[in-house]
């Protein structure tokens, strides 16, 4: 799926129907990352909400197309609620893990993942590929 959602986005993004964006927010890479976020989140909802299934998958993808394309703004603007919306509710909660999360090293958030799976059995973090220190293999050189 994520391929396909890569391809939307770089199709939109070539047929010029996030030029508005891109020029409003003076940046091309943040706002075509912001429509993959979303239109995958579209196709999220779409697939939890009609309950397909993988013999849909061509069906559903050509739809998350047609919608992107169609109303880029409206699912830029799903995105940001969305998320502004998981900001209130993790600012809401009390408990430390949860707040103190961005301040943990790779390896806290490792073994808080493999245990939170028992403990409430609905939410896991996971380290992102931002979040890992770079290793470097050999000489670094310049080429």
């Amino acid at each position: 799926m994520s391929i396909n959602v890569s391809r939307i986005a770089l199709h939109a993004l070539r047929e010029e129907v996030l030029s508005r964006e891109c020029n409003r927010r003076q940046q091309v890479v943040g706002v075509l990352n912001e429509f993959y976020a979303a239109a995958f989140r579209h196709l999220y909802q779409v697939w939890r909400r009609e309950k397909k299934t993988i013999s849909d998958s061509g069906y559903v993808l050509k739809e998350v197309e047609l919608y992107a394309k169609k109303y880029p703004k409206q699912l830029l603007r799903g995105l940001d609620s969305y998320l502004q919306e998981r900001r209130a509710v993790i600012g809401h909660r009390t408990s430390p893990d949860t707040l103190s999360h961005s301040n943990r090293s790779p390896g806290d958030r490792e073994s808080r993942a493999s245990s939170q799976t028992g403990r409430e059995g609905k939410e896991m973090n996971f380290t992102g590929v931002c979040d890992l220190p770079p290793e470097m293999e050999g000489e670094a050189r310049l080429i």
